[in-house]
């Protein structure tokens, strides 16, 4: 069995598709990563995941004030980690800010199902994983 990563960056899709769904591959991996891990954010991710909370095409799902405090929560669980690199090596730059939390905040895993961040594991040391893989590394 191998030994669990301590220090995980959650893609931010991951965390919308937990707030959104309470079962699946997704919801348990997330369920169990907040319980076990040292989850690492910055403002950047902070603020990039709570804009894609208040769009509306999931006020179908949620109302805006429970995804609102399932952020809140989140922000509140994981450490908040100062960006102190830059770093320009995904094809998507959006997905950079995630590479840079990884790198300031001396991450083990990144956890995501970005085609554009997978392709890179592993980087500079870090695990890039599905949720799936991830499961099947641990069992």
């Amino acid at each position: 069995m191998m030994t669990k990563p301590q220090r995980i960056v959650l893609d931010i899709n991951l965390i919308i598709s937990r707030m959104l769904l309470t079962r699946g591959v997704a919801a348990a991996v997330f369920d169990l990563v907040y319980d076990t891990c040292f989850l690492l954010t910055s403002e950047p991710v902070l603020a990039e995941l709570r804009e894609v909370a208040e769009r509306a095409k999931f006020d179908r799902y949620l109302d805006v004030a429970t995804r609102r405090e399932f952020v809140d929560r989140y922000a509140a669980a994981a450490r908040l980690i100062p960006v102190m690199h830059t770093v320009r090596d995904c094809r998507d730059p959006k997905d950079d800010k995630l590479l840079e939390l990884a790198l300031s905040g001396r991450a083990d895993l990144i956890l995501t199902g970005d085609e554009d961040l997978l392709v890179l594991h592993p980087w500079r040391g870090v695990s890039i994983l599905t949720p799936s893989a991830y499961l099947q590394s641990i069992a």
